[in-house]
């Protein structure tokens, strides 16, 4: 897959969708009707039902819901004249994707931007090439000198260290360069966005974040979580239509990927807008999800929660999200034993550092429990999963509502930390991808041998018999369904090592974390996740079986077609 999932975009084939307006919360039953718009047949049909696989021979989809499945013959009974047959031949169809976190609107803001991503899905793999990216972008958007230049995705696992603001100057000392790093914490400024950010040499860190310096006290460009956060939300902001087209583009990428339900996750209110703009417009043709930030809430806006749950033209508020700490490629993870190699202008007994003390982090996780909103968590290192895991004990110790909260990233969960999420019932959702992008890094570099064995224990967390989903948390990471997969079965680095054999899940089981599992992670679990009658038609046609394919070779498997509410919303372009 690789470079083709940043490629699709403009090019790709929308053949139109369909919105609803609201969830159906509870559809078991087949309707009782006498005809199907659509029939589907020969080839594997992947119900995804129960915990062994299941195929049928056909389905039957009427006005977008299934209201058959099972044999050939008895699913033929529903044609009419106009019933449109698809033979699948030999292809595979089962349950559409969804993608259990990431930032669909961020991402298409992203598409805009100068793509400094590695290899696969960018070609930034040295300073030279990083440089290169950067000078042709501005050349061919024609910015102009004292016009924001802004890149998306540097790889400092790839790069020897961050693009200090010397390199960055060797681009331009005109135009104002800010990127991003790889993580989505770190940025890298050249002098000129330092100078327009009002950031020098006096400039104190802020709480939760950190301005890099050199031997000097000069700042070197490097900024740090939330000493990046007034940066970005200063840049300059596109019109709306233009980030509209955007937000067209990132869908129609989410479902060359398969993906028929997203999220946004960490919502700011900008997003928010945009996200509604484009569902008053009926531009949203998959499902999204968002989850706006929850330490924003009753500051600087109030999100309206009456239709929580509850879908407006294929948008929904999910619950609220929690960023309790970093990122471990960024090192700026909170965990409970010292980074293996520390980082720049930090001693041997560097930790990482929490976003948020034990009691803010209780309160808030109170305040979305007093609210009735499921929350999810952003936890990459153990000491920010133990911050979550307390508070959520703290208030389900008398109580069984079924609350669901979501511990998001958990790379670093412990087997005693396990434990505590199947007692608390408490989702963990694992970015698989990391195994292979940045693994050899962890290794290597941010945390040796002994915890990158145990990073993202997904095979754990099944056996303990949680519901673990998996996501691709984009813009971080492209919003690539198989190779999440890929990496959940093989977890195989960029140079082939193979980190954590125990954690190994079963195809299966990773297909169970992107469709019933991540449906009932959205309390969508009784329309959403499996093939079954009653149920919205939301299919992927892919053309190998995954389940029939060697393991290494589940990444080059392809999208056929991205099927939302019975309409496809997306066909691979014939050759």
């Amino acid at each position: 897959m690789n470079k083709r999932v940043v490629a699709l975009s403009i090019a790709m084939t929308l053949l139109g969708g369909c919105n609803h307006e609201s969830s159906p919360q509870s559809q078991s039953h087949a309707p009782q009707v006498t005809s199907a718009d659509t029939i589907y047949f020969g080839g594997d049909i992947l119900t995804m039902e129960g915990e062994i696989p299941q195929y049928v021979e056909a389905v039957a989809v009427l006005n977008g819901k299934i209201i058959f499945t099972g044999e050939y013959e008895k699913a033929m009974s529903y044609r009419l004249a106009t019933t449109n047959l698809v033979d699948l031949k030999g292809k595979t169809l089962m349950p559409g994707f969804i993608d259990t976190q990431g930032q669909i609107a961020q991402y298409g803001i992203s598409l805009g931007m100068a793509n400094v991503m590695a290899s696969p899905y960018g070609s930034s793999d040295d300073f030279s090439s990083l440089k290169q990216t950067l000078q042709d972008y501005i050349q061919e958007q024609n910015i102009k000198p004292g016009e924001w230049v802004v890149g998306t995705g540097y790889d400092t696992t790839v790069l020897p260290s961050h693009p200090t603001r010397q390199i960055l100057d060797e681009v331009s000392t005109e135009h104002p360069i800010v990127l991003i790093h790889a993580s989505g914490h770190i940025g890298a400024l050249n002098s000129k966005a330092l100078e327009l950010a009002k950031i020098n040499d006096t400039t104190p860190n802020p709480h939760g974040g950190v301005i890099q310096r050199d031997g000097q006290n000069h700042p070197n460009g490097i900024i740090e979580e939330t000493a990046l956060w007034p940066v970005l939300l200063n840049l300059p902001m596109s019109t709306e239509s233009d980030r509209l087209e955007l937000l067209d583009n990132a869908q129609r990428i989410y479902a060359s990927q398969g993906v028929t339900t997203a999220q946004d996750s960490s919502t700011t209110p900008a997003d928010l807008d945009l996200l509604s703009s484009a569902a008053a417009k009926n531009r949203l043709f998959i499902d999204v999800i968002t989850y706006p930030l929850l330490d924003q809430i009753g500051k600087k806006w109030q999100p309206d929660f009456r239709n929580y749950h509850h879908y407006q033209s294929n948008l929904k508020i999910g619950g609220v999200k929690l960023n309790l700490d970093g990122s471990i490629a960024g090192q700026t993870a909170y965990l409970t034993h010292p980074y293996h190699m520390p980082p720049h202008g930090e001693d041997s007994e560097y930790k990482g550092r929490p976003n948020y003390t034990d009691k803010q982090v209780k309160q808030l996780v109170k305040l979305a429990w007093d609210q009735n909103l499921q929350v999810q968590a952003h936890c990459n290192g153990d000491a920010a999963c133990d911050q979550f895991l307390s508070a959520v004990k703290a208030i389900k110790h008398s109580t069984k509502k079924d609350w669901r909260p979501v511990m998001v990233q958990a790379q670093l969960t412990r087997p005693d930390q396990i434990k505590t999420l199947k007692a608390l019932n408490i989702i963990p959702s694992f970015e698989m991808t990391h195994i292979y992008l940045f693994g050899d890094y962890y290794h290597d570099s941010a945390l040796g041998d002994e915890m990158t064995e145990h990073l993202d224990p997904a095979k754990s967390a099944f056996d303990a018999g949680l519901h673990a989903t998996f996501h691709t948390d984009s813009p971080e990471m492209q919003p690539d369904m198989l190779m999440t997969i890929w990496s959940s079965v093989n977890r195989l680095t960029r140079a082939g090592a193979l980190l954590g054999n125990q954690e190994k899940v079963s195809v299966y089981q990773a297909l169970e974390a992107i469709t019933s599992y991540a449906a009932y992670q959205n309390f969508e679990e009784k329309y959403k996740g499996t093939i079954q009658n009653g149920k919205v038609a939301d299919f992927v046609i892919l053309d190998k079986n995954p389940l029939k394919v060697e393991p290494t070779d589940l990444r080059d498997i392809h999208v056929e077609t991205t099927i939302k509410d019975g309409h496809p919303i997306w066909q691979k372009m014939a050759m």
